[in-house]
């Protein structure tokens, strides 16, 4: 596929271009910090399950589950990338696997996203580096430095989003499929944890990131009941760990996306509007309380401008989420209050996050049981609490210049004669005149890198001149 084409799928395809959360080297650091912090006995039983899930794909799988030293053309796929690619290369935990493990693209991806991480770094040194000026000149010197590392950090995300797009061909449609990376706005200022909780969770609930974090988490905290109950074979351990930890790796991504502020603000509104809104936030960064009170606001920013501090706190939610999983396989006390769910399925999970737009059905045996919504409350605690809805008290929405538009524009000028060019002319005087079009086109912004016009339209107008 050419440049030119994956910009076509991007725009036609994905109205409102990717507006994903972290970018697939944030998730992946994320992960690999919430792998990092376990404890050395988790960290052990991590490692374990790690090993018994690759048997079989010891090539594609690495054999680190977080392979800190990584280089720009990573030659397999750890299981922190599982946590990147679900959601935003794959629509659910089966498809995120058999990418994985059976798609030579992925390695391309991986590549990308590498790549994306290197560029990234580079502009937020940069950025680091620029020290305050003083005086007018100073001033706007600052500006024009502060534009240029913008322009380059755009640049550098539509450039990995081009390759994205050659690689993976689906990459633009999963990006505006749904809300399924957004949490869902507050309805009042009263609504406590655990009724937010049950009510992204509920069947029938519009689909977002806190309801398919909660679905996923589930489906591998069954399978390790199994894990911890069951008399398994070496080749059943090693299917249900592998399901169970792609299962929690891609319920990992929606968790991530919670701490980026352009998906905390709330998903209401037109495509413009939500794009505007998400885009605005996640550059300028929003103060958010967590739902487990205090006093205490922190400052989240989001896609593509994560800091050091957004991903430490992301990694302690992840870590948390991640250790529910690890307890309940190794059946500790902890959480050995889990029932005990033979129905769970060995293969990972298959609900469709692309293609559903709102929360389906659980499977006869599976439902979530009071202990299961307890263990998703430990974790929704520590997370952001989203804006509120449409109304009094939402935070303040944004527009960007994206999708099919109709607009008039006019203008009126005077220009002043003296002379000519051969010099033989010496009289004066002064042209005016009007301008008024018609204009039919498409917004590009968010798609197209900072040095490409962002609206593509056609014009129709009349021109009135008077000498």
């Amino acid at each position: 596929m050419t440049i030119r084409a994956s910009l076509l799928a991007l725009v036609f395809a994905c109205p409102a271009g990717p507006a994903l959360a972290w970018v697939y080297p944030e998730h992946r650091d994320i992960a690999v910090l919430a792998i990092e912090d376990l404890d050395a006995e988790r960290k052990a039983l991590f490692d374990q399950l790690w090993a018994q899930a690759r048997v079989g794909h010891e090539k594609r799988l690495c054999e680190q589950g977080a392979y800190t030293t990584q280089g720009i053309t990573p030659e397999c796929i750890d299981w922190a990338a599982m946590s990147a690619i679900g959601g935003d290369h794959s629509c659910s935990s089966q498809q995120m696997l058999d990418m994985v493990t059976a798609s030579e693209s992925i390695l391309v991806v991986a590549e990308v996203a590498a790549q994306l991480k290197v560029d990234l770094q580079r502009v937020s040194k940069a950025q680091s580096a620029a020290s305050p000026s003083s005086g007018l000149i100073g001033g706007l010197r600052g500006v024009a430095e502060s534009e240029a590392l913008r322009a380059d950090r755009v640049n550098a995300l539509r450039v990995a989003d081009f390759r994205l797009q050659r690689a993976d061909p689906d990459y633009a449609t999963r990006a505006g499929s749904n809300n399924a990376h957004f949490l869902l706005a507050r309805p009042t200022v009263n609504f406590s944890s655990q009724e937010y909780l049950e009510d992204t969770l509920k069947v029938g609930s519009q689909i977002n990131a806190v309801g398919v974090w909660g679905r996923y988490h589930l489906s591998a905290l069954q399978k390790a009941t199994r894990l911890a109950r069951e008399d398994l074979s070496a080749a059943q351990r090693s299917i249900i760990a592998r399901a169970m930890l792609a299962d929690e790796a891609f319920a990992l991504h929606f968790l991530e996306d919670v701490f980026a502020a352009g998906h905390v603000a709330g998903t209401w509104g037109d495509v413009s509007q939500r794009k505007g809104t998400h885009d605005y936030y996640n550059a300028s960064g929003l103060e958010v309380r967590i739902w487990q009170g205090g006093e205490n606001t922190v400052v989240l920013m989001g896609d593509a401008y994560m800091r050091p501090e957004d991903a430490k706190r992301a990694a302690d939610v992840v870590r948390l989420s991640l250790e529910q999983v690890l307890d309940t396989a190794a059946g500790r006390s902890r959480t050995t209050n889990l029932p005990y769910t033979p129905a769970a399925s060995a293969e990972p999970e298959t609900f469709d996050v692309c293609a559903n737009d709102v929360l389906g059905p659980w499977d006869a045996g599976r439902e979530p049981t009071p202990e299961a919504v307890q263990l998703g409350v430990e974790v929704a605690l520590l997370t952001p609490m989203p804006s509120l809805s449409e109304g009094l008290g939402a935070m303040p929405r944004f527009r960007a210049q994206i999708g099919p538009f109709i607009g008039v524009a006019g203008s009126l000028y005077l220009r002043s004669l003296d002379g000519g060019f051969t010099g033989l002319e010496d009289g004066g005087g002064f042209v005016g005149g009007a301008d008024l079009s018609l204009r039919a086109g498409y917004g590009l912004e968010g798609v197209l890198g900072e040095a490409s016009d962002g609206l593509v339209y056609f014009s129709v107008g009349l021109s009135l001149i008077h000498i």
